[in-house]
């Protein structure tokens, strides 16, 4: 009988009877079972990880020949907001300009951008390394639940443009207490992430010609008025261990809970923004 290879144990000796080259090929060790299997359940495991978010990062939209990229480009640091100088560090101007509708996005205030948004922050987030890139949302009602920013990175607002913060709590997906909290701010356990999020970045500027941010927090506010609240809810703004910041020009309508969340950050700057939790956030008792 023919002996596997001292260089190669998966191969056998050629036979004395010059059979065909198949007849070389010898069951696989068990070594090599045990590796093909550890491989088979590595990719099983890793395609069955849930994510927060879906959405995969796609090379941008490309543009017909000759064809302008979005206006709104934020080329420096608004004169008025030069005060926050010691704070905020503006980096070079975002060449790389996209709107939302690239994406997919529809501003009817009935469609869900979800997927849209989430889907243009990773696709722009190639784009850090060469000074970032900036997502416009032009004039309209762009219903979404919480996606999350990346660093070198500009959402702009343009006039009349509303983000709205979907009324269904599964668009909020729920994600641990902040290590200082050790709990959720309301509830025991997980929270509700905020509308807009990020953790961890530098050079982010959310701002634009006087937009808003909506959270249609009406539907919140009646579940803790009625003690049902199973998390706590999630707010307009937070970004957690972060740095070089500039909140400018935008106004945050509605929360569910607070407006803008800073935590555990450095060097942000908030200049002309408004804050307003009317009646349309408070259920009447």
């Amino acid at each position: 009988m023919n002996q596997p290879s001292e260089t190669h144990p998966w191969l056998i000796d050629p036979p004395p009877d010059n059979k065909p080259w198949t007849h070389l090929i010898a069951r696989p060790t068990w070594v090599v079972v045990a590796l093909v299997t550890t491989a088979l359940v590595g990719l099983s495991l890793i395609q069955a990880v849930p994510s927060v978010w879906t959405a995969v990062a796609e090379p941008p939209p490309s543009r017909p020949a000759g064809e302008h990229p979005p206006a709104g480009i934020l080329t420096s640091l608004p004169a008025d907001a030069r005060s926050c100088s010691g704070f905020y560090r503006p980096g070079p101007p975002r060449r790389v300009v996209f709107s939302i509708k690239e994406f997919g996005g529809v501003g009817d205030g009935r469609t869900s951008n979800t997927e849209s948004f989430r889907r243009a922050v990773e696709s722009l987030r190639r784009y850090g390394e060469e000074g970032g890139a900036q997502l416009n949302v032009p004039a309209g009602r762009w219903l979404t639940g919480s996606f999350n920013l990346t660093s070198n990175f500009t959402l702009y607002l343009e006039e009349g443009a509303v983000i709205l913060g979907s009324q269904d709590p599964k668009e909020w997906p729920l994600i641990e207490p902040l290590p200082s909290y050790g709990r959720g701010r309301e509830r025991p356990g997980a929270r509700h992430i905020s509308l807009i999020h990020g953790n961890g970045l530098s050079d982010v500027v959310i701002t634009g010609n006087n937009g808003s941010i909506d959270g249609q927090g009406r539907v919140w506010w009646e579940l803790w008025w009625n003690r049902t609240l199973e998390h706590t809810r999630g707010h307009l703004l937070e970004l957690v261990n972060s740095s070089n910041i500039l909140i400018y020009n935008v106004t945050f309508l509605n929360s569910p809970f607070w407006n803008v969340h800073p935590v555990y950050c450095r060097r942000q700057c908030c200049s002309k923004i408004c804050y307003c939790s009317g009646t349309t956030s408070f259920p009447k008792h």
